[in-house]
């Protein structure tokens, strides 16, 4: 192991896998457009991660291996669970990343994720119509690979619409 990579990966080897199973079989990836009035179309795509778990004792350790890694999430106590979210777009991208090379099922939502969602939004391709559009695309496909509850009211053939494209 480089000196690069055990500063990437400061946890004990086999911590990465544990956290890529919990996010395999105990997360909710999220691509969420939100209206916003002062994004460029008033919308404002968001992308975040969500675990729950019964077990204090998991969140706990989530919660320290984020804090290792300089990721900042939100831990609550709900009724019958905790719910730990990662909402900053730096911190996703980085939690990502460390668990990519383990998940199997959620392999190819983090891979559009990081490989196009994440890069589009800092690159801002969301201030055009046409960048938004392919913006929404990566969002579609990221929502075909999760759970989803109900139809999203916004989608690329919405906002297609709504540019008259």
């Amino acid at each position: 192991m480089t000196g690069t990579d055990r500063k990437e990966r400061p946890d004990e080897p086999w911590k990465y896998p544990y956290v890529a199973g919990i996010m395999d079989f105990g997360s909710n990836l999220q691509a969420r457009v939100k209206k916003e009035s002062g994004a460029r179309f008033g919308q404002l795509i968001h992308v975040q991660i969500h675990i729950e778990s019964t077990s204090p004792v998991v969140m706990g350790f989530l919660d320290e291996f984020c804090m290792n890694h300089g990721i900042e999430p939100r831990v609550r106590e709900m009724e019958h669970n905790f719910r730990l979210e990662i909402a900053k777009r730096d911190d996703v991208r980085d939690f990502l990343r460390l668990v990519q090379p383990f998940v199997i099922p959620r392999a190819e939502p983090i891979k559009i994720i990081l490989e196009d969602l994440i890069p589009g939004l800092d690159n801002r391709l969301g201030n055009t119509e046409d960048g938004f559009l392919e913006l929404m695309g990566y969002v579609d496909e990221i929502r075909s690979h999760t759970a989803s509850r109900r139809e999203p009211k916004y989608t690329q053939d919405y906002f297609r619409d709504e540019f008259n494209m």
